[in-house]
């Protein structure tokens, strides 16, 4: 009866604890089942939300560069009305010259006449009824869509406009509608997809679901000619099938999903193009949407499968402890202490959700900032060339256009700089080169360079360094000269017309031996910044959102960079402002003074060096450029100063020349470094090992768009005797030839 008692008493110390661990078992796997499946949804919606901004970006870079072409079909159809035509032969002639004039071909176009009867003329003579002419039946005055007929060969996206004049043949036909037609592959240069590593197929697809256009840099995985016929009867996967796919199209304009393509997981996003009779696909295989969400879950759920096996070595070392001493008060404490981790899991993962969210906002006000502002002058360069092109005949307006679209050239590249530069400043790789500097020389160019910005913009511009006494230093020069020019040319930006801007540059006293300290002062009656605001104004991508500033263009980098370069040089900057009253910023600098200071003269005539074109006439250039515009450009330029050119394509080619050249024959060889079949490092390692010295010993200067200092190092590593970064500056371009000519 004893021994019944004591092991029913054994059997209710065992069945406590052991209920107890397995509850906990039971909500640990139905937790992490359920995580599991709310991780893997919020994953499938970021990969949809990705693909569907992708898409949108790809649509409305397609609605934005064709809707270019419309001004281009109008100002066909203006110089079509004013003709006439007594033959085919007239009406092919005349196609051509319009071609010509008006450089289709630079658009990937065609131009093409239908007469009232839908027969087609273009350049290679009449083409018969054409196959197409059903979509300009119903009579309106623009069509735009997809044609692919065998009477006019090729896929093409036609613009079709109805004529008003009276364009007439012999015949008393009429000439009905001018229709350009633009090859349907040359369109991939408005889009891109690289972010996906060119594993992202994109399609362009016809109303009807016929395929239009493929783009990628495998094979078409699907492999048909309907692609709707394709989704349709593919297997899907969470769910959504092509039914509510094609609904979801049908209301919002875009949609996505997930299907099986031979054993693999696909993501497809469809987006309508709202003026076009199209919809663009975008496919691509699971594993390279949302790469960096992926991992992260990865990551959780490992975390997830440790913290459960941790958990459980807890519960099994809480149960005999519990059977051993049978001490209730030791299970409490390890609960607690299991709350108060998963206490602290909860708060990491808050913490780390709001890190997240603050870099996606980032990534957006970015993304939303380059947008805006690279499509700005994107968009004034376009529109100016379009004029320039319609208005040809006209000298002084297309100077005009010309001037504008430099103009807007020069802000993009400030642009591409103002973001290379802070990419850089970030990761380390600026470095500071002291050189012998004069602050007057450098305060003279900077009141040369920004006296006319405020002339124009209607300012007063006040500099005064009188309380100057050392001004010959040793300090990076670009640099310094690159945060004053942005304190400068911000101060033009934001003093409305009539204002007033002062630049003061005075020494203070007490400088260590060998030192000077420097305060500069660059003060405007502008539009001035809200107090909040100034405590951001040196974060990156910080503009104040106001409806002044907003008219403005900028990255938000300017003031940015300025300040990881003062803290570089080991000096302060701070601002003073009030809104509606004026802005100054404030430097202070501690430069190294020269030993043996130059005279002041002497350091100009180095910045300004004289440059005589005839100087050299005769001397005969090798110049190596894989692409054809920037080879044109440079021969055109370069042959106004008297130079010989010759040229080649890659640097194999370049080898070739130069190897079966006389001794003497090339003066110097202008090397591109990015070409395919060799590029301009392997080129040059190659010619200084030819067996003929003299030939080895050509002088060669790179000319690239790989501008840092470590594309410096490396051409001069290679062999190179000089560097050129593009775009050219002709000053440096000549000066960098008299000096190994």
């Amino acid at each position: 009866m004893g021994k019944k008692i004591l092991q029913n008493n054994s059997i209710k110390k065992y069945l406590l604890p052991g209920a107890l661990v397995v509850v906990l078992l039971t909500a640990l796997v139905l937790g992490g089942w359920y995580l599991r499946s709310f991780s893997l949804e919020q994953a499938s919606q970021e990969r949809s939300f990705q693909l569907k901004e992708m898409s949108r970006q790809i649509r409305v870079n397609l609605d934005y560069n064709l809707e270019t072409h419309w001004n281009l079909v109008e100002s066909l159809a203006l110089q079509v009305s004013k003709e006439s035509y007594l033959s085919d032969e007239q009406v092919q002639a005349s196609l051509k010259g319009l071609e010509d004039t008006f450089h289709t071909d630079l658009y990937g176009c065609r131009v093409m006449l239908l007469d009232n009867m839908g027969r087609a003329y273009t350049t290679d003579g009449a083409r018969g009824i054409w196959n197409d002419i059903k979509f300009l039946a119903d009579g309106d005055k623009n069509h735009t869509f997809v044609s692919d007929t065998n009477n006019v060969p090729g896929t093409f996206l036609a613009f079709s406009q109805k004529l008003e004049g009276n364009v007439t043949k012999s015949s008393g036909l009429k000439m009905s509608h001018l229709v350009l037609l633009k090859d349907i592959s040359t369109i991939k240069k408005y889009y891109t997809t690289e972010s996906y590593g060119g594993h992202a197929a994109t399609y362009i697809i016809n109303r009807n679901g016929t395929l239009a256009y493929y783009d990628a840099m495998q094979a078409d995985i699907l492999g048909v000619r309907n692609v709707f016929k394709a989704l349709r009867e593919a297997a899907y996967v969470g769910g959504k099938d092509f039914g509510q796919v094609e609904r979801e199209l049908e209301r919002d304009g875009i949609s996505t999903a997930s299907m099986l393509l031979h054993d693999r997981e696909y993501y497809y996003c469809l987006a309508q193009m709202e003026d076009y009779d199209m919809t663009i696909m975008l496919l691509i295989p699971a594993e390279y949407v949302a790469v960096s969400t992926m991992k992260m879950l990865e990551s959780t759920f490992k975390t997830q499968i440790a913290f459960t096996i941790a958990l459980l070595v807890l519960a099994v070392l809480a149960l005999v402890s519990v059977i051993q001493a049978q001490r209730n008060s030791e299970r409490i404490k390890i609960e607690q202490e299991t709350n108060q981790k998963l206490n602290k899991l909860r708060l990491a993962a808050e913490d780390a959700l709001h890190m997240a969210e603050s870099a996606s906002k980032a990534k957006s006000t970015f993304l939303s900032n380059m947008s805006h502002d690279i499509r700005t002058p994107m968009n004034a360069i376009i529109g100016f060339t379009t004029l320039a092109l319609s208005n040809f005949a006209d000298g002084d307006k297309v100077k005009d256009y010309l001037g504008k679209i430099l103009s807007s050239s020069n802000h993009l590249l400030g642009l591409i700089n103002d973001i290379l530069d802070m990419s850089r400043i970030e990761s380390g790789k600026v470095t500071l080169e002291e050189q012998e500097v004069n602050l007057g020389v450098l305060v003279q160019e900077l009141q040369q360079l920004i006296e006319g910005q405020a002339k124009e913009c209607g300012l007063a511009l006040e500099v005064d360094c009188a309380k100057v006494r050392d001004k010959d230093v040793l300090c990076d020069k670009v640099r310094l000269n690159q945060v004053l020019l942005n304190l400068l040319s911000n101060a033009v930006k934001f003093t409305p017309r009539g204002g007033r801007i002062s630049f003061t540059m005075s020494q203070l006293p007490q400088a260590p031996a060998g030192k000077g300290i420097y305060e500069i002062r660059v003060k405007d009656n502008g539009i001035g910044m809200s107090a909040e605001f100034a405590t951001h104004i040196f974060e990156p991508f910080e503009r104040e959102r106001t409806s002044t500033v907003s008219k403005i263009q900028g990255t938000g980098l300017g003031m940015a960079i300025a300040k990881n370069l003062v803290d570089m040089m080991g000096g302060t900057i701070e601002v003073h402002t009030q809104k509606g009253v004026g802005t100054e910023f404030v430097l202070g600098l501690e430069l190294a003074l020269q030993a043996e200071p130059k005279p002041m003269e002497a350091q100009q005539q180095e910045l300004l060096p004289e440059v005589n074109p005839q100087d050299f006439a005769g001397k005969r250039l090798l110049l190596v450029e894989d692409n054809e515009l920037n080879r044109e450009i440079a021969c055109m330029i370069l042959c106004k100063y008297g130079f010989d050119l010759e040229t080649a394509e890659n640097g194999q080619e370049a080898v070739e020349m130069v190897a079966a050249a006389a001794p003497g024959y090339y003066d110097l060889v202008l090397m591109d470094i990015q070409m395919p079949i060799m590029d301009g490092h392997e080129a040059t390692r190659q010619i200084r090992a030819l067996d003929n010295l003299e030939l080895a010993k050509v002088p060669i200067v790179a000319m690239t768009a790989n501008a840092f200092d470590e594309d410096r190092k490396a051409a001069k590593d290679c062999g190179m005797n000089g560097f050129i970064s593009k775009p050219i500056n002709m000053q440096e371009v000549l000066q960098a030839l008299r000096d190994n000519l």
